[in-house]
């Protein structure tokens, strides 16, 4: 008789998320935001963390662009970062399908914020 033993285990881990990057959001633009964003913008992308206190633009989800509400002008910034705030670039550190990806979550968190948000 075989051991189905390992097989099954693996499975189960699998399934619950035990091995890291095996399982969890499928969602590319989570994963980057949970890992590179969430920390000044927050979960919901309103910008109430310490880091954000006092920077106005940390809340994507009020309407407010500094830089423009368009998925181009959103892409850009977070490509290339703005010198003026405490934004930084993220080309090099995430892949152009990751910034692609972040941009969609943007655009989703600040279409589920208040009825101004929306760009």
């Amino acid at each position: 008789m075989r051991n189905t033993f390992p097989i099954t285990l693996l499975a189960l881990a699998l399934g619950s998320g035990a091995l890291p990057g095996c399982a969890g959001d499928p969602d590319p633009g989570t994963r980057a935001w949970r890992r590179r964003c969430q920390a000044c913008h927050g979960p919901d992308g309103a910008g109430r963390t310490r880091f954000a206190e006092g920077r106005p633009f940390a809340d994507l989800t009020d309407g407010r662009w500094r830089h423009g509400p368009a998925r181009e002008e959103i892409r850009r910034l977070v490509a290339e970062g703005d010198p003026a705030s405490t934004m930084p670039p993220f080309s090099g550190t995430l892949t152009p399908e990751e910034i692609d990806a972040v941009v969609d979550h943007v655009l989703r968190l600040a279409a589920a914020g208040p009825a101004g948000a929306r760009p």
